[in-house]
């Protein structure tokens, strides 16, 4: 354990670490300077568990073993995992939920994304709404940020070049678990398990507006809007923060001792939960006002540092 420190004054047993922008470069690289503060960690009797959008079979591998993560929070919460392949936690949505959703947004005509299993679905119309209209949301005022052309985002253009970048890797790797489709419908459609997670990507800033507010009007959902033009969609009551009260009911750890480090509106739902949460100098602006502190941007090892500066103040040294 770690700790104490000023700002976690019962000091640190659990940290929370969201993956893409937070500790993930560029969507995949993990860099040493991390690792090594992860390491550091849990020599001291810190569990650390990964807390993320994706499914478990796109969590890069180094982080899906052992020897790297405790435990792994995946699908906004609708899965816990251990590092052994092992599901902890469940809460997904029926077949009959999902296709509800595209009934209703259908006419919105968007790009579907879905984890249905083991495996995971991405509509080519979605792809290309992410290459030419993903628009993060960065800093500054949502309302007047709609009235700017996604694709015109000069602020985002370095973050929307590499996010380009990543998706285009996708179409020409073989990943397992993973399949580009036309139509994700004839999928769910045919699923007999449950679905942990389904996304939508939205033609306009305006499409996505509507959107949530008819989600919201059907009431069963929980959603978190990740840019202008892209929602995440779990069943009603799943998020990372609900999923994170069960792993530290599950672990025996008391919240205050829990820091949680995020940079989107994903992540919010973990500063309801955790003693500490810490966003990311690269994060929304939204998520820089929930957090009890700011660390420097994933590009700048920022969840490194803090983790270092939180062990020095806990030995009673100065560190920078």
């Amino acid at each position: 354990m770690i700790g104490p420190t000023k700002l976690c004054p019962k000091g640190i047993g659990l940290i929370l670490l969201d993956l893409d922008d937070t500790i993930l470069v560029d969507g995949s690289k993990v860099r040493p300077r991390v690792i090594d503060a992860i390491n550091l960690a849990r020599e001291r009797g810190c569990m650390v568990a990964v807390a993320s959008g994706r499914a478990r079979h796109m969590v890069p591998e180094l982080l899906r073993q052992p020897q790297a993560m405790d435990y792994l929070v995946c699908a906004n919460g609708a899965r816990v995992h251990d590092t052994i392949g092992g599901v902890l936690y469940e809460r997904l949505m029926s077949r009959d939920q999902v296709l509800a959703v595209m009934d209703a947004l259908d006419p919105l005509n968007p790009g579907y994304n879905a984890f249905v299993g083991d495996h995971s679905y991405f509509e080519w119309r979605g792809l290309s709404y992410m290459f030419w209209g993903r628009a993060p949301m960065t800093d500054g005022d949502l309302r007047k940020s709609l009235h700017t052309a996604p694709a015109l985002n000069l602020k985002g253009l370095g973050r929307k070049l590499r996010r380009v970048a990543r998706y285009g890797k996708r179409l020409v790797t073989n990943r397992e678990g993973m399949s580009q489709v036309v139509r994700l419908r004839p999928h769910i459609e045919k699923s007999e398990g449950g679905i942990a997670k389904m996304g939508c990507s939205l033609p306009t800033p305006a499409a996505c507006e509507r959107a949530i507010a008819t989600l919201e009007h059907m009431g069963a959902y929980e959603v978190a809007r990740m840019s202008l033009t892209e929602l995440e969609i779990t069943a009603k009551g799943v998020t990372k923060g609900t999923a994170t009260e069960w792993l530290m009911d599950y672990l025996k750890v008391d919240p205050a001792c829990a820091v949680a480090f995020g940079d989107s509106e994903n992540d919010a739902p973990l500063a309801d939960v955790c003693g500490t949460f810490v966003a990311m100098a690269n994060g929304d602006s939204r998520i820089k006002e929930l957090a009890n502190d700011v660390c420097e941007s994933v590009y700048d090892d920022g969840v490194a540092r803090w983790i270092e500066r939180a062990m020095a103040e806990a030995d009673g040294a100065n560190h920078v």
